[in-house]
């Protein structure tokens, strides 16, 4: 998809957070995105339109009863652009949106609207936090609305928690991911099971054997594979990650805690994302209960633990194993090719964990993808979403096989 040169319509309802808005269609027209702003009658009490319009290149519409705005865009137009963004969304309008209230041009735009629409609430953490809003926001989830989530800071009541409006720039990123993206339905019913973050391996009651993985990499394949249609379940072990409804999780600790459940699950999918970081250690005996006393000195018995996808039947009755190799030093690629082999893999993920700027605890990452009897890709530094993206391309291409 070509990314610049998108319509957009941008939704700017009552709230403080308005402000920000001006932020978003700035950075949206740098861009290239042609953006047309729409703004509820409450919206327009907190920035004007001269300014929506000087930045737009448009007239601002927003009277719903007036049929079309001065430059012609009634509600079907608008809602013919190619992503529907409605920033800041107060809890008012989600909840119209959520019961099909249409009674402003904005409401009247989102129910005609046939493409994706990113929400990004903003309102005080108590009504964030409402079971109303939560529920009016797990039905828009459900219905394929992007819930651009909000931040812990400092509101506007001069409260501090969760109920920030996003920045702007985040929310560009997600529509950076969303354009540069494939987001056609090829994936609808496979059923994938993604694996994502780090075990624990306990030492005592407190303390514990772990690495740096946070768990992004395999939440970006489960939203990459949810948005293609499939059907997705995450085994997470240990992240303290955003979750999305439409993704089943499952919450593990340890690595046989990990293998007992992918066991009992590997069955009933079409497609495994070896995407957690598994210790390869664990401590030979732990105390189950208590803290072990400090001394001058202490030893710890390490333990190999299971090979536990090697250890799965793999790549047989349409079920597709894909591993995920972070290696370092020269023979980095090498070792990733030894595994994809050994552990009777169909795709193996490769990522240079010397780097800093990748992988383990960044928002980026850059892979190579490994299948037999295939030549190598090489994915360039990009999102991990869009990395995800890229891997199920060839997931995609591999089951059809």
């Amino acid at each position: 998809m070509q990314y610049s040169g998108k319509s957009i319509t941008l939704g700017v309802t009552g709230s403080i957070a308005a402000y920000k808005a001006v932020e978003l269609l700035r950075l949206l027209k740098s861009d290239g995105h042609d953006v047309h702003v729409v703004q509820t009658p409450s919206g327009a009490r907190f920035v004007g339109e001269a300014t929506f319009r000087a930045l737009s290149g448009h007239a601002v519409a927003g009277d719903a009863f007036a049929g079309e705005s001065a430059d012609g865009i009634a509600h079907i137009e608008l809602a013919r652009s190619d992503l529907l963004i409605i920033a800041p969304a107060t809890a008012n309008t989600i909840g119209k949106m959520a019961a099909g209230i249409a009674d402003n041009l904005l409401l009247s735009s989102y129910l005609a609207m046939d493409g994706p629409v990113f929400v990004a609430p903003a309102m005080n953490r108590r009504m964030w936090h409402h079971a109303a809003v939560q529920e009016n926001m797990a039905t828009l989830e459900r219905r394929g609305v992007h819930n651009i989530m909000p931040k812990t800071g400092n509101l506007a009541c001069g409260e501090t928690g969760d109920g920030r409006m996003e920045e702007p720039e985040q929310i560009l990123a997600r529509v950076r991911d969303l354009f540069t993206s494939s987001q056609s339905a090829d994936l609808e019913g496979v059923d994938i099971l993604v694996t994502a973050g780090a075990t624990r391996e306990l030492i005592d009651s407190i303390r514990f054997i772990t690495n740096r993985s946070s768990g992004r990499m395999g939440f970006a394949l489960a939203k990459a594979s949810r948005e293609r249609g499939a059907s997705v379940t995450v085994i997470a072990a240990n992240c303290a990650l955003e979750r999305h409804p439409g993704i089943r999780y499952i919450d593990v600790q340890t690595s046989a805690e990990l293998q007992n459940v992918l066991e009992h699950e590997f069955d009933k999918c079409n497609v495994l994302l070896m995407a957690a970081a598994v210790a390869d250690y664990k401590v030979s005996t732990t105390t189950a209960t208590g803290k072990l006393e400090r001394k001058s000195d202490i030893h710890l018995q390490l333990v190999p633990t299971s090979d536990i996808v090697s250890n799965l039947r793999g790549n047989g009755n349409e079920r597709l194993k894909v591993g995920f190799a972070a290696e370092f030093g020269s023979d980095k690629i090498e070792r990733a090719r030894r595994k994809l082999e050994e552990k009777n893999l169909g795709m193996i993920v490769f990522n240079d964990i010397s780097r800093p700027d990748i992988g383990f605890e960044s928002e980026e990452n850059e892979i190579t993808i490994l299948m037999p009897g295939r030549n190598d890709e090489f994915v360039e530094k990009a999102t991990k979403l869009e990395c995800a993206h890229r891997i199920l391309d060839k997931v995609r291409e591999s089951i059809r096989q």
